[in-house]
């Protein structure tokens, strides 16, 4: 075997072959084994598309017939006529949750694909398929075995037992933050490093307590992040009462000034960075520089208190954060139900750039979110519109889409803060009109 050269390369071409066939079946079973259930249905149904490809294509009119001859057919026997060849195009495929995306290069235009949506949905088993075209020779169909907007997926902060599976301090404000999924199975996120101020708005159980819920827990875990929420209702700040850095049940507006007057002097405290990092924005946060995030929820109780001084006071601090805080490492979060001028000011609401409303009364309500709101095909003005779907527009969105939150039920929030707790993260003890056990 040693003098024989031939024989040496027809072994390290079959070792070649058995090893990259060892890789390829190792990629498979990490694929599947990281998969969750839903996951593990489209990995399989993306399997049998591929399998019955090369005999679908040429049905639903998604191959061409080359004539140009082979070189054994041009130069071979010439007895018989030569037969044109089918060409197929090549079928990629990925899974997900929601189904299965597919790319081909393909060897017929876009329209033919159109034409072909309604045959390519019954043979995938799919209940819609979106066609299109990213680029010039590629075309993407997105097939859904179940609609994004109808599915209920647990938040990945969870397990499928329902149980925690992240630690403290495991994030920081730079990390994304998953939202949801619009309706087409995109994955909404936001980045509180990178975003402003935001406005969530929705009737009760809307879902709007879930969205913020994600919203709240992710803060939580960011080592780079300091919490502050305010809520008169305790609907939000209950569970993460022991480990925000400030937190208020406060009814009237005086308590929540105080701690907005706070806000507003670190603020000024940190004036001097600009001058000494030469910048005009502070972007980058640490546990010694964090990221403030303030949430308010049921904003109304404050700006619409029967106290109208104490209103006023309310309504000017806020006003000052909204308005100055974003370049000073400040993220508000106002919560309501009804988004009203009366409720929230317009030199208040046109510096809440991220926008998520959930179902409200009034198309007027919804405008207060969305001004161009009728020219959109969507809107939050819906009664029939789902629990925990929103109509969003977060970080660099051009048009508002369909969101349907991930679920993180408050249940879930309190055994991630007794987790914090047991890390010896905790800021104060519960109210000492709680009962403790149950609280906990």
């Amino acid at each position: 075997m040693a003098d024989n050269p031939l024989g040496l390369a027809l072994l390290a071409v079959v070792g070649l072959g058995v090893f990259g066939l060892l890789g390829w079946a190792s990629f498979c079973f990490v694929r599947w084994y990281q998969a969750d259930a839903e996951t593990r249905v489209s990995l399989r149904q993306a399997r049998r598309m591929r399998w019955g490809w090369k005999r679908l294509a040429p049905m639903l009119g998604l191959a061409v017939k080359d004539a140009t001859p082979t070189v054994v057919q041009q130069y071979g026997p010439q007895e018989q006529p030569a037969k044109p060849r089918v060409l197929v195009p090549r079928l990629r495929t990925r899974a997900d949750a929601f189904g299965v995306t597919a790319d081909a290069l393909p060897q017929v235009g876009l329209s033919a694909w159109q034409d072909a949506n309604e045959g390519l949905c019954d043979a995938w088993g799919m209940r819609r398929i979106r066609i299109s075209q990213p680029k010039p020779g590629v075309i993407v169909a997105r097939g859904f075995r179940r609609e994004p907007l109808e599915a209920v997926i647990r938040s990945p902060l969870l397990g499928p037992d329902g149980s925690p599976v992240c630690r403290p301090g495991q994030f920081v404000s730079t990390d994304d933050v998953l939202l949801g999924w619009d309706e087409d199975g995109t994955p909404i996120v936001l980045n509180l490093a990178y975003s402003a101020h935001a406005l969530v708005a929705g009737l009760t159980r809307s879902g709007k307590s879930i969205t913020v819920n994600t919203l709240l827990a992710y803060a939580s875990l960011m080592r780079d992040v300091r919490l502050i929420v305010i809520d008169p209702n305790l609907g939000a700040v209950a569970p993460w009462w022991r480990t925000a850095y400030k937190v208020s049940d406060a009814v009237h507006p005086d308590e929540p000034t105080e701690i907005l007057r706070w806000v507003r002097e670190e603020m000024q405290r940190r004036e001097q960075l600009f001058w000494s990092g030469r910048t005009d924005r502070i972007t980058e946060f640490s546990p010694e520089l964090p990221l403030l995030l303030v949430v308010i929820d049921e904003v109304a109780n404050y700006t619409r208190h029967p106290d109208r001084k104490a209103r006023e006071r309310f309504e000017a601090e806020l006003l000052a954060i909204a308005s100055q805080g974003a370049k000073f490492g400040i993220r508000l979060w106002l919560l309501t139900q009804k988004p009203s001028a009366d409720v929230l000011t317009t030199a208040v609401r046109t510096n809440l750039s991220a926008r998520i409303c959930h179902r409200v009364d009034t198309v007027e309500d919804f405008l207060h979110l969305f001004p161009d709101g009728r020219e959109l095909d969507i809107t939050a003005a819906d009664r029939t519109m789902p629990q925990g779907v929103s109509i969003a527009s977060v970080g660099d969105m051009r048009t508002p889409v369909r969101l349907r939150s991930v679920y993180l039920p408050t249940e879930a929030c309190w055994q991630i803060n007794d987790l914090m707790c047991a890390e010896g993260l905790k800021v104060r003890e519960l109210p000492d009109r709680v009962d403790l056990g149950k609280a906990a």
